[in-house]
């Protein structure tokens, strides 16, 4: 499952470990529709910690490429050490934007950073 909140350039988003493809589909269109809508973007991904008796999600890469990808400016993810890693792995190829990584206890520092010019 994943929610996601736009204030001015930037995007939130904050997911479960539970996200299914259509949940993928949902963060790309809503991803692809802020960048066409704003020249400087940043965006906040939050990873909830993964609850003890749900099952992790699929582990599918997401194609992150973008028509508009060179808008994205800053990346916060936030969440275990050990999603950031994986969900690097699927932007890398896909953005040069600068991307920072806050643990869970990190929200409001992370949120910080992003609204910094």
């Amino acid at each position: 499952m994943i929610a996601i909140y736009k204030k001015d350039q930037i995007i939130y988003t904050i997911a479960d470990q539970e996200m299914y493809a259509d949940d993928g589909a949902t963060l790309v269109k809503a991803l692809n529709e802020h960048l066409k809508s704003n020249e400087q973007a940043a965006w906040y991904m939050e990873m909830e910690p993964r609850k003890k008796g749900v099952k992790k999600s699929s582990g599918e890469r997401l194609d992150f490429s973008f028509p508009e990808e060179t808008r994205l400016r800053k990346i916060a993810l936030v969440g275990e050490k050990t999603w950031q890693e994986r969900f690097t792995e699927s932007l890398l190829p896909f953005s040069e934007a600068h991307i920072k990584y806050f643990g869970p206890e990190d929200k409001g520092t992370a949120k910080n950073w992003l609204e910094r010019k």
